[in-house]
């Protein structure tokens, strides 16, 4: 049995090559840094929702000046593990109140690997007095990591 960001794993012996698939993503898990936002990181967000037509909204020749704007302002961690660009969320503040999770974003080959979980945690652990809401269109995701639902959201 093994920790990492507090999560248990067991690996039984009998399995060598479970047991080596699993020592990959623990050292995959260790290499990954979480940081907060630098003007040097827009690039790799930049690049990454780039290629996902969804996220369209913010790379837009009509949207891209103020979203990188947007992602100095607001507060955003990004995750990386070696020189490899993994995922970012970006919050809205609300000073004193609350923040509000905007975007959660892990590229497509670092999913499933507890990113996601890991940067939405670094908010509660550099905000402990403030409480932390995700706008989210992907309830189950959320629901999954046993996140609380309160309310919804409205567009006006």
């Amino acid at each position: 049995m093994f920790s990492i960001h507090g999560e248990r794993f067991y690996i039984y012996p009998g399995n060598r090559k479970l047991a080596a698939l699993w020592a990959d993503r623990v050292g995959e898990i260790r290499k990954m840094k979480i940081s907060a936002y630098a003007p040097r990181y827009e690039k790799d967000i930049l690049t990454a929702i780039g290629k996902d037509p969804y996220w369209d909204m913010f790379t837009r020749d009509t949207a891209i000046d103020a979203y990188k704007k947007a992602l100095g302002n607001d507060v955003t961690y990004v995750c990386h593990s070696g020189s490899d660009f993994c995922g970012y969320v970006r919050a809205l503040p609300d000073p004193g109140f609350a923040l509000y999770i905007s975007e959660l974003f892990v590229v497509p080959e670092w999913r499933n690997r507890n990113i996601g979980h890991a940067l939405l945690e670094q908010f509660r652990a550099d905000f402990p007095d403030l409480t932390v809401y995700a706008l989210s269109d992907e309830d189950l995701y959320y629901e999954k990591k046993g996140y609380q639902k309160i309310g919804s959201v409205f567009q006006l």
